[in-house]
């Protein structure tokens, strides 16, 4: 007799207790089973899907389609010792599907906390629905590891993903919050040009997504993207930081490795191989992309960096050789088409001769005067206040004829903004009057703080400071925006309505008053003093004159970025000190040859001759009557 048929007659024995045992030892034995080591692109061949509405070839995902992807997505293996893999890529060569197999075989696989990062709320949302959850669904491997979001508690939501001994995190890189909200081990961004360099003045959002990780000793991090302006790009700096690989094929003529490089395209869409010149048909890109490897300039390096241009992209996926030499016709025509043409088909981040201050020789047109006085000419001051977490940037500039410029001081005081009593100290600063050249002291028309940050305290201080000329700003990167726009009321009662003489915010639109700035700043490159409109003094901190060259302008998005881990304080003050300038209150730029000859009559004449006038600081509060002798009072906006 067998022993299950023994069972069979054993009046005490239980089928369904028996079944349950089995059960549970199976679990229990797969609990403790240690998986078989499988890479990425082993997993991705085996399991991955790609449904129609996620990609141009839906069906069985191919690692050879792409085999320049094989060695970047086994680098995010759970056996790998590589720690941090850097993609920097032009579009349509596959580096977002190298994310969505990482997360993919995360969840299947090596299970564990991780997070995805986008560079918005709106886009992380987007991509979870429409890259993950066909994965999900479609996929046998992951469909059961995921309950269905419709569950109750079923910890699937759009933003939230939990599955057995790991949970998925997908946020914005504009959520600070969503960057806080836990540790991970994994953590995959997304086109990280596009994420703010300084967080609510926390640090840029890549940095703190990468603080998720530094409890754990054997975390994986992906960045990816394309890269943008050089010198302000986050990609270029974290492949410049890594081992910089290239992907060299062979010619299948003569055999000779090489990068496909643009240089070396031809009009006609054939390529010149680089080292004898035999021309390659586009028919011969499969076969080459196959025999290809990964070469590293910087191989002790511990961060992997690849670099992609669209050279590169398969057969049939992306533009052809032919096509890329067409757009490269028509942006040599349009000069704006050849940032979109660096960034997106060369994977390269643009490099522009305009557009760009030489730190060092903006320090050189210091002039013989200190800070804190004010030199003849400058007649009109005005005040832009950054507010940072445990200081406050301040900067004083003087205006003139032409608006010329005079930058009076720039000092950053410590504190804490949600003190009241530090706020202090930025009083006794900004409100002390200045002496100048003939003893005559003059105090600020208008003061403008950017209430980006920390806006209940900055309302708090302009509510008490409005007869004294200060504004509240807050700075709008939308391209071509007035240097300062139409204010809008923030105070209201409990009806709703607005409170008379409450806080107004007032606009700045930053690209355009940098726009200027900087053609002002770099306009007086070779002139001398009598003939410059930007004026520093001569004792200002070497790092004022860096804040300036902080930033780049980026043409394709009209827009200015800064480069990672810059400061740019200064900057950002002279653009507040410019917009308070052009204050309805002041309007130096509409101010007439008669004003001017007024105000340096009342400012520029000796004291020992206007002796009655030293009493009292002068100010000016409007342009059609800009000279008023009289102690302040409060103004009605």
């Amino acid at each position: 007799m067998t022993l299950d048929h023994a069972r069979e007659h054993d009046p005490h024995h239980d089928p369904m207790l028996a079944d349950g045992a089995a059960v549970f030892a199976e679990a229990w034995r797969r609990g403790w089973m240690i998986p078989p080591p499988q890479t990425v692109s082993e997993w991705a061949d085996a399991n991955r899907l790609i449904s129609r509405a996620a990609g141009a070839e839906p069906g069985p995902w191919r690692t050879s389609r792409v085999p320049y992807l094989a060695e970047i997505m086994d680098c995010l293996s759970a056996e790998s010792p590589v720690r941090e893999v850097v993609v920097m890529k032009s579009t349509q060569v596959g580096g977002t599907e190298v994310l969505n197999n990482f997360v993919g075989y995360l969840i299947d696989h090596a299970p564990g906390p991780a997070m995805v990062v986008m560079p918005t709320v709106d886009m992380a949302e987007r991509w979870s629905k429409q890259r993950l959850a066909p994965m999900l669904s479609e996929m046998p491997c992951l469909a059961g590891k995921v309950a269905p979001a419709r569950s109750r508690d079923s910890g699937n939501t759009t933003l939230l993903k939990e599955f057995p001994a790991g949970v998925l995190a997908i946020t914005g890189a504009n959520s600070s919050s969503g960057l806080r909200s836990m540790p991970v081990k994994y953590l995959a961004m997304d086109e990280i040009d596009e994420y703010d360099a300084d967080l609510n003045d926390q640090g840029s959002a890549t940095e703190l997504a990468e603080r998720r990780t530094s409890t754990f000793s054997r975390r994986k991090i992906l960045k990816i993207s394309t890269p943008t302006v050089k010198g302000a790009s986050a990609v270029e700096a974290a492949f410049e930081a890594g081992d910089q690989r290239h992907y060299h094929v062979p010619c299948p003529h003569c055999g000779a490795a090489q990068v496909l490089d643009i240089e070396h395209l031809l009009d006609d869409g054939t390529y010149a191989c680089a080292a004898n010149g035999c021309l390659i048909e586009p028919h011969h890109k499969t076969a080459m992309l196959a025999a290809g490897t990964w070469v590293a300039t910087y191989p002790d390096r511990p961060i992997r960096s690849y670099h992609l241009n669209a050279l590169y992209a398969p057969h049939g996926l992306g533009y052809s050789w032919r096509e890329i030499a067409d757009k490269r016709a028509e942006a040599r025509r349009n000069p704006e088409l050849a940032v979109t043409f660096a960034n997106t088909l060369l994977g390269l981040p643009y490099e522009s001769d305009v557009q760009r201050i030489e730190v060092s020789e903006l320090a050189e047109r210091a002039e013989d005067w200190p800070r804190r006085t004010i030199p003849r000419g400058c007649l009109i001051l005005t005040v832009g206040i950054d507010v940072q977490h445990n200081r406050w940037a301040v900067r004083i500039e003087g205006w003139g004829r032409n608006e010329q410029s005079w930058t009076i001081d720039y000092i950053e005081i410590p504190g804490d903004p949600t003190r009241e009593d530090d706020w202090r100290e930025l009083d006794a600063f900004v409100f002390t009057p200045i002496e100048n050249s003939c003893g005559i002291s003059i105090r600020p028309s208008c003061i403008a703080i950017d209430s980006g940050n920390w806006t209940h305290e900055v309302y708090a201080w302009v509510r008490k400071h409005q007869g004294k000329g200060v504004i509240a700003v807050k700075g709008s990167n939308q391209a071509n925006k007035p240097v300062i726009g139409r204010p809008t009321a923030q105070d209201v009662n409990w009806r709703g309505r607005t409170v008379r003489n409450g806080v107004n915010l007032w606009n700045v639109g930053v690209n355009t008053a940098k726009d200027t700035l900087f053609g002002r700043l770099s306009g007086d490159a070779g002139r001398d003093a009598s003939d410059r409109r930007c004026h520093f003094p001569s004792d200002l901190p070497a790092d004022f004159y860096e804040q300036h060259g902080a930033e780049k302008y980026d043409p394709m998005r009209k827009r200015w970025v800064k480069k990672p881990g810059a400061r740019n304080e200064a900057w950002d003050c002279l653009v507040y000190a410019y917009a308070a300038a052009c204050h309805p209150s002041v309007r130096v730029y509409a101010m007439r040859d008669a004003d001017w000859t007024a105000l340096e009559a009342k400012l520029e004449t000796p004291v020992s001759d206007l002796f009655e006038r030293q009493k009292q600081p002068l100010e000016v509060t409007h342009a059609a009557d800009p000279i008023h002798q009289r102690a302040p009072r409060r103004r009605q906006w």
